[in-house]
């Protein structure tokens, strides 16, 4: 078997448990009362959205932001991003 079969084997047998443990990081990395003074409410809307499911995306529309401007709040905030 390949290294790369053996790497995606390895990540589909343990991505829920890997998954739930990046959420619950991401829900403990969450500071609500600075999240609340500094952002909109579409923001805090999408970090809501982030910290539940990781999804990029979705949230940076929501907060009306690019990617990489949503990726720099979160760092600016301390939300991880695992």
């Amino acid at each position: 078997m390949s290294n790369a079969r053996q790497l995606a084997e390895e990540y589909m047998e343990n991505f829920e448990a890997w998954e739930k443990e990046a959420k619950a990081e991401r829900l403990k990395s969450v500071n609500w009362d600075l999240i609340n003074k500094k952002c909109t409410k579409k923001q805090i809307e999408a970090i809501k959205l982030f910290v539940e499911y990781r999804l990029y995306e979705g949230a940076a529309s929501i907060a009306e932001m690019s990617i990489l401007d949503f990726v720099n709040l979160l760092d600016e905030l301390g939300v991880s991003r695992g």
